[in-house]
C-alpha cells in the first residue's frame, strides 16, 4: 500500500463532498452536497485554515482530512480542529486515518498551534487509543458527541 497525501485539488472535491455527505448529513439537515462543495472550495491552500489534506493510493482518492480554524461556534476557545476525517469503506482499517492526522497535526505544527481538537460521534475509543483526551461530552442537534483534543509535540 503506498498512500500519498496531498493537499485537495479541484478534481476531488465532488466525491469527497459526497462522501462526507453521507457520513455526517445527519448531524445537520441544513447542509447538503452543494453547500460542502462550496465549502471545501475554499480547502485548496495549505498555509491557511480551512484547508484540506487528501490521502491518494494510486492516484485514487480514499480518504481525507480537514483544518478548521473553529467547528462549533460556541467553542470559540478550542481552536483549531480536525474535522471530516474520512476513510472510504473499502480502506478502513488499514492505517490511512491514522496518517492523515499525523499529517495534519505537522501541517497545524508549521503554523504554531500546539493542541487540536476534534469532534466525535462513535470514535472516541480510537482517538483514545492514539493519544487523544476527552474534554467534554457535547450535544449537536440532539446527538451525543464527545469533543477531544491531543498535544502535538
Amino acid at each position: 500500500m503506498s498512500i500519498k497525501i496531498e493537499l485537495l485539488t479541484e478534481p476531488h472535491i465532488s466525491q469527497l463532498a459526497k462522501w462526507h455527505q453521507q457520513e455526517w448529513g445527519h448531524l445537520d439537515n441544513r447542509v447538503n452536497t452543494s453547500t460542502r462543495i462550496k465549502s471545501l472550495q475554499k480547502h485548496c491552500e495549505a498555509k491557511r485554515l480551512p484547508c484540506t489534506f487528501i490521502a491518494l493510493e494510486n492516484k485514487k482518492l480514499v480518504g481525507s482530512i480537514c483544518l478548521v480554524a473553529h467547528d462549533l461556534s460556541d467553542r470559540p476557545d478550542y481552536t483549531p480542529w480536525v474535522s471530516r476525517i474520512y476513510v472510504s469503506d473499502e480502506r478502513r482499517g488499514k492505517g490511512i486515518g491514522k496518517k492523515l492526522i499525523e499529517h495534519a497535526k505537522a501541517a497545524i505544527s508549521q503554523q504554531g498551534y500546539t493542541t487540536l481538537y476534534l469532534i466525535t460521534e462513535d470514535k472516541a475509543s480510537y482517538y483514545t487509543r492514539i493519544g487523544w483526551s476527552t474534554v467534554e461530552e457535547y450535544q449537536l442537534n440532539g446527538n451525543r458527541m464527545d469533543i477531544m483534543k491531543t498535544h502535538i509535540l
